[in-house]
């Protein structure tokens, strides 16, 4: 997403894993300054049913529209392969919980250190709109 309107979608073969040091290196030294958000997911092997959002990653500048429009892309691509989740370890203190269940987003695995949260799609999608953010 760019500036609020979806730039493009790459299937990448490979997902290669993020650490939370590099997390913490890129929010820290890497964030670009443009109005840029982008998602990284994978669907897990052996588990078609389901999504992991492994890694946001924004510029200075980017702001709500952008988020939100990268977030709705997510569902239409959930809907699309049929996932009746999304699955995400939340690092980044600036994604507030109320913003994440605004999205329709739930806590899970409590038990478990870190922010984990999931986006169930067992009752349907929601209305995607995703037209609004193409280009």
């Amino acid at each position: 997403m760019h500036a609020g309107k979806l730039v493009r979608i790459e299937r990448r073969w490979i997902c290669g894993s993020v650490s939370m040091a590099q997390v913490w290196w890129q929010s820290r030294y890497g964030r670009p300054d443009d109005d840029l958000c982008w998602l990284d997911y994978h669907q897990p092997l052996g588990m078609p049913s389901f999504l992991t959002l492994d890694y946001v990653r924004s510029g200075r500048r980017a702001g709500y529209r952008s988020f939100v429009g990268a977030c709705h892309v997510l569902h239409e691509i959930a809907r699309l392969r049929g996932a009746s989740a999304i699955v995400a370890h939340v690092s980044n203190g600036s994604i507030s919980d109320r913003f994440l269940e605004r999205m329709g987003w739930e806590r899970h695995l409590q038990h478990w250190s870190g922010r984990h949260w999931i986006r169930r799609f067992y009752d349907g999608y929601p209305q995607a709109g995703v037209e609004r953010y193409l280009a």
